[in-house]
């Protein structure tokens, strides 16, 4: 049986476009990893687990469990994110105006920082506030 990144293994007649990762954990690639398997990585991290140990027990990739717990820390959700689709646009004429000020300002300043900015002066809120990349462009 081919265990490869894309293998196909029939299950009871069906095919299933999956794959098996380096720890011996089964995913179907592009498609968010199970609600309880979120939890429980999340309940594993409040316990004190570390990541590197709850991806060897869960059998789940280190990114995909550093990626949750960090969306976890940043928003107290365990949910995936949105595929497809376009994001609602962030950059009101307020927050690039002031983005514009920022920059003006203090050229050297870092788009992290003027992201935290945004966030200390109320412009945005965790769920408004644009990327660093789109602070960049």
């Amino acid at each position: 049986m081919d265990c490869g990144k894309n293998a196909k293994i029939s299950l009871h007649s069906k095919v299933w476009h999956g794959g098996v990762n380096q720890l011996g954990g089964v995913f179907i690639n592009g498609r968010p990893l199970p609600h309880v398997v979120r939890q429980h990585i999340v309940e594993l991290a409040h316990r004190g687990v570390r990541p590197c140990e709850i991806s060897r027990r869960l059998r789940v990739s280190h990114g995909c469990v550093s990626k949750i717990l960090a969306r976890y820390n940043e928003t107290g959700s365990i949910r995936p994110g949105v595929i497809g689709g376009s994001k609602p646009k962030v950059a009101t004429p307020r927050v690039v105006q002031m983005i514009l000020h920022l920059k003006q300002t203090n050229p050297t300043m870092f788009a992290w920082e003027i992201r935290e900015r945004l966030l200390l002066e109320r412009v945005c809120d965790r769920d408004s506030v644009p990327s660093i990349s789109s602070i960049n462009r």
